[in-house]
This record gives structure tokens, C-alpha cells and sequence, in this order.
């Protein structure tokens, strides 16, 4: 795995729905070789400072033009929290980029399924896709809040979006999943790759109902992490049993992902909060 650790000048930063905010990084050498799905450890301590001590994975959600990196995170905890009180014009130390990324299979179209913040590393997926191979985008979260910003984001790109929402108040009033089975008809026979990320219980959903239908499936996954390299083993997923990449029978989510095939994790044993 080849990354790098540099110091990245922000150059935009603010909010774009409630407790989601946008950070843009100009960091060229890590830009060059970041392809969609994979992350970055972000270091959110001021230069000079040891605290917070841990850095921050955050997905790469787009790039653009001058080595621009963008990521779009939510505030959780404190960490995240004194994130979004950086202003433009300050620096970050940033370690990437990290982890495998999708597989594109330029044979087959694409359905993209992405559920809240989970939404982030599918639209820079949605941007690079081949031009001429079919993609279906699907996304849900809460409320309109939590997924208006995506949609306006895939919007610009050649990818069909559905949207759906639990309580009605943007697209399909219900879980992406009824969607998901709705989509299957606009191939028209044709297998789509599945290409998903976002809440535990989604992915379990989703992964299944790929498995119904024969689907090949591949899902990013989020787990905590202080390294992002492989070395403080703090990642580990369950691995369905008989996978050979599992060390142990677990799954390193830095190492080996975040993006895994579906059947590669057991889902009977997966933290699905």
C-alpha cells in the first residue's frame, strides 16, 4: 500500500444539513493516486499540540481541480466537533490514501445504494464511473436533511437517483431496500454490480437482498480505528467463516477494506447498532 502524509491547506469548510459539514483539503500528492471508496486518517490537532491524540478516518466523498480532496463528515463526538470549527485558510496534516477502494466492473451496470452519511464515498464512485456503462443510484436516510445535499451532488452526474426517506419527506417514504427491488426491474434482465455504504443494519438488508437475487455485492464499511495502516488491529469485522482473507476469522477494515464483497463478512455476527 503506498500513502503519504502530508500537510494540506483547507480551503472550504461549512455546513450543508444538520450536524453535516463539507471540508475541502488542497493536497495534490494524495489526490494523485485516491480512487473511489478509499479514506484518510485526518489529524485534527492544531500544529504543536498532542490532543486529540487519535486521528480521524473520514471517506473520500469528491475531488477536484489543484489537488483537491473533499470529505463530508458528521459531528459525533468531540473530535468531529472541534473539526468543524477549523476555518479556511488553516492546515492538517493528512495520511493517505488509504485502504482498497471499489471495484468497477466496466462489464456490468451499477447499483449504487448509500444511506445517510454513508452516502459520502458513492458520489466520488458516481463520478468516476465509465461513461458508457448504466448506473442506478438509490439513497435514503431520517429526513430530507440528512440526504438533500447528496442527491443535489448526484444530480451532476449521468447516474439514475432515487431518494428515500423514513418519514416521507423527500422520495419513497420507507428503507432503500423497497427501492432496491424496484430497481432490478429498470435492467431489464441485465445483473447489476451492487455497490453500497452505510448503516450496519442497511448493509445487512442490502447484502442480503443482493444474495436473493444473485447479485455480486461489495460494501464499505466504518469501524473505529487510531491507525488506519493495519497496526493497532482496532478495526476487526467478523469474517464469514471459510474466507481466507480473514486473519482469524475477522476482517481488517483498514487493511483488507473498507471495501469488502458482501459475502466475505458475517452478517450473523456483524455490530449492527
Amino acid at each position: 500500500m503506498k500513502y503519504l502524509d502530508v500537510r494540506g491547506l483547507v480551503v472550504a469548510h461549512g455546513q450543508v444539513g444538520p450536524g453535516t459539514h463539507i471540508l475541502g483539503i488542497r493536497a495534490p500528492e494524495i489526490r494523485k493516486g485516491a480512487k473511489p471508496g478509499q479514506f484518510c486518517m485526518i489529524d485534527l490537532k492544531p500544529p504543536g499540540a498532542i490532543d486529540p491524540l487519535l486521528r480521524r478516518p473520514l471517506s473520500i466523498h469528491r475531488v477536484g481541480p489543484k489537488g483537491l480532496l473533499i470529505f463530508m463528515y458528521k459531528v459525533v463526538g468531540r473530535g468531529t466537533a472541534l473539526l468543524s470549527q477549523l476555518s479556511p485558510g488553516g492546515s492538517l496534516r493528512i495520511l493517505g490514501p488509504l485502504g482498497n477502494g471499489f471495484r468497477i466492473d466496466q462489464s456490468r451496470p451499477g447499483l449504487l445504494i448509500g444511506g445517510g452519511i454513508g452516502t459520502a464515498p458513492l458520489v466520488f464512485l458516481s463520478e468516476a464511473w465509465p461513461k458508457d456503462v448504466e448506473q442506478v443510484a438509490i439513497i435514503g436516510g431520517r429526513t430530507r436533511a440528512d440526504i438533500e445535499y447528496a442527491a443535489r451532488c448526484l444530480e451532476d452526474t449521468p447516474s439514475r437517483v432515487h431518494l428515500a426517506t423514513d418519514d416521507g419527506s423527500l422520495g419513497h417514504k420507507g428503507p432503500v431496500t423497497d427501492l432496491m427491488s424496484r430497481a432490478m426491474e429498470m435492467f431489464e434482465g441485465r445483473s447489476p454490480v451492487v455497490y453500497s455504504c452505510g448503516p450496519g443494519p442497511m448493509l445487512k438488508a442490502v447484502a442480503r437482498m443482493a444474495a436473493d437475487f444473485n447479485l455480486e455485492c461489495q460494501v464499505s464499511l466504518e469501524a473505529r480505528m487510531a491507525c488506519g495502516m493495519g497496526l493497532c488491529l482496532g478495526c476487526a469485522v467478523p469474517g464469514s467463516r471459510g474466507d481466507d482473507s480473514a486473519d482469524s476469522g475477522y476482517l481488517h477494515v483498514c487493511r483488507e477494506g473498507p471495501v469488502f464483497r458482501a459475502d466475505q463478512v458475517s452478517w450473523e455476527d456483524y455490530p449492527c447498532p
